[in-house]
């Protein structure tokens, strides 16, 4: 059975016992760092991760020193290339946001100016250089142009919210698409132009939040979601397989929505 996180009694008596209310604090915010942190894989250069919590808001920081990260060149799909660097624990989880803050070592197989690619997502990058959906849901895709194969780069969870669409088509906006024949009418293409459009900016909206994008909810109730960094290069810039070395941090800020029955 995993360890709960502090009630607010606790946290009182804890300050209390020291004596010192920050001190206390500090020492209650540990032990609930404990209670909700997830799990490091073992991998050369990974962790130990640093895992801090303030009541359900948790603040995970992973150190990489030297990762070795393997590129696969997949010709016209370009080279790709991933490693899993942390599992949440089993619940329902709400990313707050997160941070990557990386140098990026490219070997032979890479150009020494190569644009690599990285994201941060819940399923590894694995069929082409394009890091997008799943693979960059925590991160988007996010570009470095290395110089004589090295370089830095900071990734961070969009901070900008998607604008929606102006709909000038002049249609009316409908829940059904009507069919379009191989004749032309113009208030079919209006409607369904205007259709879309009331969809699409439904859709923006459910993930904005006061102007800021909200991050993604991960469903892991049932079987804990883990954290893939994920890397990609384009065609142009892959000549065969190679390896990039990875050094720097991984933040990760988050909520536990609620856990499953098991582990409480």
């Amino acid at each position: 059975m995993s360890q709960k996180p502090l009630t607010s009694e606790a946290r009182r008596r804890v300050m209390s016992a020291l004596g010192n209310d920050a001190i206390g604090l500090q020492i209650a915010d540990k032990l609930d760092g404990l209670a909700f942190a997830g799990a490091i894989p073992t991998l050369t250069g990974l962790g130990p991760a640093e895992e801090q919590s303030l009541g359900v808001i948790h603040f995970t920081k992973i150190p990489l020193a030297a990762v070795s990260v393997p590129m696969v060149d997949g010709t016209t799909n370009g080279s790709i290339g991933n490693k899993k660097i942390y599992t949440f624990p089993t619940g329902l989880i709400r990313v707050v946001g997160a941070l990557t803050q990386l140098n990026i070592t490219a070997a032979a197989g890479i150009t020494a100016t190569a644009a690599v690619k990285h994201s941060l997502g819940i399923i590894p990058a694995a069929t082409n250089d394009t890091l997008s959906l799943t693979k960059a849901n925590i991160i988007p895709s996010t570009s470095l142009t290395l110089a004589s194969s090295t370089g830095d780069v900071t990734g961070k969870s969009t901070a900008t919210a998607v604008v929606a669409l102006t709909d000038s088509s002049g249609g009316t906006p409908s829940d059904t698409l009507a069919a379009i024949t191989g004749s032309y009418v113009e208030a079919t293409i209006e409607n369904t132009v205007a259709s879309l459009a009331a969809k699409i900016n439904e859709l923006i909206a459910l993930q904005t939040l006061n102007g800021t994008p909200v991050q993604p909810l991960l469903d892991g109730v049932s079987a804990a979601k883990d954290v893939y960094l994920n890397f990609g290069v384009a065609d142009a810039g892959s000549t065969g397989n190679s390896t990039l070395t990875v050094t720097g941090f991984v933040y990760l800020c988050w909520a536990m929505v609620g856990q499953s029955p098991a582990t409480l």
